[in-house]
């Protein structure tokens, strides 16, 4: 399938404003009355107007989850081993078990180690927005957030989902991913003090927790 990332060069973990930059940049060079090329940048809007709508791009990012060059681990041999445990359920329900005390369940701490803190955090800020010691503060909290969120990031991509149970998988993809990217709107926030930079993170964090919540409870309905 067509991978609206790559066409703007981006990853698939790509903020929202990274790929707003990247379709600007891209559709400025393309568009056609600069002659640019009029197939390429056509292709660019669709890419644009698929990962811009939260609707659409959760779909295709669904779709790219569950592709094969997504899912497959590098190990050559991966492949195949996989073919074999599907033969055995005790092998399979491993798997299970180790996915989620490796990956998921370290995620899942990080996930609430940011969200939790977040309105404390704020209610600090408010007192006085303008602050050095307070903004300091907040900001503090952003970085180490993020640090804790490219820490899941790189955790999610060590070890393959187990198939049965990919719904889960998706889920903590797209909570972590909503997490880094109301991150990004906080900071933009403490940079100009716009407040629907705050406004949005804090409507991002809270759709998050909602997909935190839903995971967790598929996460607790598994059964071995």
């Amino acid at each position: 399938m067509k991978n609206y990332y790559k066409e703007l060069g981006l990853k698939q973990n790509a903020t929202r404003n990274e790929i707003k930059s990247a379709y600007r940049l891209l559709a400025k060079k393309y568009h056609p009355d600069t002659g640019g090329d009029n197939e390429k940048f056509l292709a660019l809007q669709l890419a644009w107007e698929t990962l811009n709508d939260p609707h659409k791009k959760a779909i295709h990012d669904k779709s790219l989850f569950n592709d094969e060059s997504y899912i497959v681990s590098k190990n050559e041999n991966w492949s195949s081993e996989l073919k074999n445990k599907k033969n055995n359920s005790t092998n399979k329900d491993q798997d299970i078990k180790d996915w989620i005390k490796k990956i998921y369940n370290p995620i899942n701490r990080f996930i609430s180690q940011v969200i939790k803190p977040l309105n404390d955090e704020i209610k600090k800020l408010s007192a006085d927005p303008y602050d050095d010691e307070l903004m300091d503060a907040f900001s503090s909290y952003l970085n180490e957030s993020r640090k804790k969120i490219e820490k899941a990031s790189s955790l999610f991509k060590s070890q393959a989902v187990p198939s049965s149970i990919s719904s889960i998988g998706l889920d903590l993809y797209h909570c972590f991913s909503q997490v880094q990217d109301a991150l990004d709107e906080l900071d933009r926030y403490t940079q100009g003090y716009v407040d629907d930079y705050l406004f949005d993170g804090k409507q991002m964090m809270k759709e998050a927790k909602r997909i935190q919540l839903k995971m967790n409870i598929n996460k607790r309905n598994i059964s071995f």
